[in-house]
């Protein structure tokens, strides 16, 4: 019987989702030693080959654990996340734009089909029900992202997200615009606290980094040891930009002198970025030095991070690293709503983002003008503002 179920969109290859548990599983082994903590998703999911814990479907998690069990949002943006997005990012890639086309035309009769067959009854599936949940269980969201509330229209959804949060034990979000958009839903008391995996950097020692990251990894960084810029964009957001991107992408190592390693950090449909760095790549003049990792491994991604002279990319939870140890930072494109309200929330004010290909060269130059000092300063303060946000649930979990 376990006391505490971890639940979020853990089940899936994407770089974000599956540092929530392993972040969460090391805070609440640390402060709470004594508890029992389930790590669960929509299915039964084994990704320890990239450095995840094994999830178990929440219908098997809600089945075994105690009565009065704690249900942990864990993090990503999963407030209004609906059935039919949640269940086609677990699709293989080549099934996912079939799914997209014949779902598309029958959105609510996807969502109760998915639901069913996952075993909930809830209309959104991170956003539990008591019937769902169980009555005395303690159900808390933990710096998640509510964006997608700004796309609902349905006075029903609404109405159940808004009653959903509103009876939820405890709440917080990650940023000013999620709870903006849960004010505007009539939730009235929502306190902000950065993304979970801003602990990373002191949980994760860079002993244990180095010991997990893989030898092929180890060769890159080593031919890099001098410095390199990390690029990551995903095949979804390079259209239109691909070519535009190369040619800067020049220009900054003709400036700079830096290499370029390129990463994919997702690899689930809807957020797979081999495509668009391969894109990229294929267009780069001859000059330029660069290297690509495309194993999606939590360990070699956060180190190829944490040594890198300045991250650019798409993925919030690449600005997230970048953030935890200290590194300057880029967010790319300015469509882009969930990394630049992140940023607004809780980067230093100079920090770019929103940025343009044409721009990236003067992005670069002004992120990595930014002192060690400042970077290490804000790492700190993001770090100690959550950890005091997470003391908060020690009654809801004890």
């Amino acid at each position: 019987m376990n006391d505490i179920i971890l639940y979020g969109a853990f089940d899936r290859h994407n770089y974000g989702d599956l540092l929530f548990p392993l972040i969460m599983q090391r805070v609440i082994n640390r402060e709470y030693p004594e508890k029992r903590v389930e790590v669960s998703g929509l299915i039964d999911s084994d990704l320890s080959e990239f450095g995840a814990p094994k999830t178990i479907s929440i219908n098997k998690a809600l089945k075994r654990a105690k009565k009065d069990a704690a249900i942990i949002l864990a993090g990503g943006d999963i407030v209004a996340c609906n059935w039919q997005s949640a269940y086609g990012y677990l699709l293989p890639t080549t099934i996912h734009p079939l799914y997209e086309r014949l779902t598309w035309r029958l959105p609510k009769l996807t969502d109760y089909l998915v639901s069913r067959k996952v075993g909930l009854t809830s209309c959104f599936p991170f956003n539990l029900n008591k019937k769902d949940a169980g009555e005395n269980r303690r159900i808390i969201y933990n710096s998640v992202g509510a964006t997608s509330v700004s796309n609902l229209k349905d006075t029903k959804d609404i109405a159940y997200l808004s009653e959903m949060i509103n009876n939820a034990d405890y709440v917080t979000v990650r940023d000013h615009f999620s709870q903006k958009n849960l004010q505007n839903i009539s939730v009235p008391s929502v306190e902000i606290a950065p993304d979970s995996a801003t602990v990373m950097s002191t949980y994760i020692s860079v002993e244990e980094l180095t010991e997990k990251t893989s030898s092929s990894t180890h060769s890159i960084l080593n031919k890099f040891k001098h410095g390199f810029i990390v690029f990551q964009i995903s095949q979804a957001h390079v259209k239109g930009n691909t070519e535009k991107f190369a040619r800067e992408i020049e220009k900054l190592y003709e400036e700079l002198q830096l290499p370029v390693l390129f990463v994919a950090i997702g690899k689930a449909a809807g957020h797979n970025d081999i495509a668009g760095v391969k894109n990229i790549m294929s267009m780069l003049n001859s000059n330029v030095i660069y290297d690509s990792y495309l194993d999606g491994s939590i360990f070699d991604l956060m180190n190829i991070i944490r040594n890198s002279s300045c991250y650019c990319g798409t993925s919030l939870h690449g600005l997230i690293t970048s953030m935890s140890f200290a590194v300057p930072r880029v967010a790319l494109l300015p469509k882009l709503r969930k990394q630049i309200n992140y940023m607004k929330t809780w980067d230093l004010p100079h920090m770019p983002k929103g940025i343009n290909p044409e721009e990236l060269v003067s992005a670069v130059k002004i992120a990595t003008s930014t002192s060690n000092e400042d970077l290490e300063l804000l790492s700190q303060k993001l770090t100690k503002t959550y950890m005091e946000s997470f003391k908060k649930l020690t009654e809801f979990i004890s």
